[in-house]
């Protein structure tokens, strides 16, 4: 009787319990968070927080955030990778340094949530795989599959493609998509990375050959007709559900786009993703930290939030992020990663990634027009018909307009 009598006491306080656990908002861009912060929040894993995702979206993301942000409606968010991305948010006080170093998390992900100061704000949360995704199936039909490891490879991939009327390479026009990833994984294949490094340290110009070949190439293969002809009218969305429908076999993108979730598997469940390398005169894969997990200063609740920060540094969140989300988690240590597809990136992020960074780089980011910015619109400059030595002009001149580091040596 006893037993039973604390059991009906269990129950009749347990509603008391729940509703003592601090309600925290996290606002994001991505549907899948909420898979996660589900399993975190039924198996208790932040004491006294409850963690309940808002979901945004992206086109709109950051001016709803920056405004609820001051309404302090915002407790927790996340925010794109990088000093430019951050700058706003750091001009306004809207979050803060971290008080310890995040030893826990990847080297190569702390770009993503470095200010031009210098200082770290925020959590990085994922690290993603950028290269040539591709269709394998439809490869394989048409007896492309194995990996090119030349350019002239590349491109007599693209024209066997074209000959069979299919789409070679599948592109978008979003800036963030322009910059992030066409941009880097164009140069992580094309440029040896002392030079990127070099680009970033004011050291060598955005004008000088081996940067205009980039641009150049991504010319070329419009002109040729392996890129979209619609490029330019194409958004991010309608890029993955052509690639998805088999219009196109090959496109520049990331891990993202690899999971069980994405839309290549809902609209064929045996689709099968691979990555290449754009194989240049360095060949190697962009390893790109996908952004951070923010605490908003002006919260009324700015210690809890700060303590759901820290738990996203452990490794118990880590494999829960990998092996919920199918991504590769920005955790520095060992996690048990239960996907092949999934552990394969991871190898390849380990052991092909570019060392340099011009999307994250602090010396191209802190003034306006940023890198990110230039970048995308000179890649739009090619497609519609400049030069690619007009269009590295642009990138050049607008950086030298706030004085870059590099403005001195580059104006000569």
């Amino acid at each position: 009787m006893t037993k039973y009598f604390y059991l009906l006491i269990a129950l009749l306080i347990w509603p008391t319990i729940a509703c003592a656990k601090q309600q925290l908002d996290l606002y994001t861009w991505r549907q899948q968070e909420q898979l996660l912060w589900d399993k975190i929040n039924n198996q208790n894993l932040i004491d006294g927080v409850q963690v309940n995702v808002k979901v945004i979206d992206f086109d709109t993301y950051q001016s709803h955030i920056q405004l609820a942000i001051q309404n302090q409606r915002v407790d927790l968010f996340q925010w794109m990778p990088g000093p430019a991305a951050l700058a706003p948010l750091i001009e306004h006080n809207l979050i803060l340094p971290q008080h310890s170093a995040l030893q826990s998390i990847n080297p190569n992900a702390l770009p993503a949530a470095t200010g031009a100061d210098n200082n770290i704000y925020g959590v990085p949360f994922a690290m993603q795989l950028e290269g040539i995704l591709v269709n394998k199936k439809l490869l394989a039909k048409h007896g492309l599959e194995s990996q090119p490891h030349s350019i002239s490879a590349l491109e007599h991939v693209f024209s066997q493609l074209k000959s069979q009327n299919i789409t070679a390479l599948q592109m978008a026009s979003d800036q963030w998509y322009l910059s992030q990833v066409v941009a880097e994984v164009m140069t992580a294949g094309l440029l040896k990375a002392s030079r990127a490094q070099a680009l970033a340290n004011g050291q060598a110009c955005f004008t000088d050959a081996d940067y205009v070949n980039i641009l150049d190439t991504l010319k070329d293969w419009h002109t040729k007709g392996y890129i979209n002809h619609d490029v330019l009218k194409q958004d991010y969305h309608g890029m993955g559900t052509s690639k998805a429908l088999g219009n196109s076999a090959l496109a520049l993108d990331g891990g993202w786009r690899a999971g069980p979730n994405s839309v290549f598997y809902q609209i064929d469940k045996s689709y099968q993703v691979g990555f290449w390398p754009i194989p240049g005169e360095s060949g190697k894969f962009y390893g790109f930290a996908d952004g951070t997990y923010q605490a908003n200063a002006k919260s009324k609740y700015a210690e809890h939030a700060q303590k759901v920060l820290n738990f996203t540094t452990t490794k118990a969140f880590a494999n829960l992020f990998a092996n919920t989300l199918n991504e590769i988690p920005a955790y520095g240590g060992q996690v048990q990663i239960n996907s092949a597809n999934l552990r394969a990136q991871a190898k390849r992020l380990n052991e092909q990634s570019y060392s340099a960074s011009l999307f994250t780089a602090a010396s191209l980011n802190q003034g306006s027009p940023s890198y990110q910015q230039l970048v995308s619109e000179a890649i739009k400059q090619v497609f519609s018909g400049k030069t690619a030595q007009q269009a590295a002009q642009h990138i050049q001149q607008g950086l030298n307009s706030w004085q870059y580091t590099g403005a001195e040596y580059c104006s000569k």
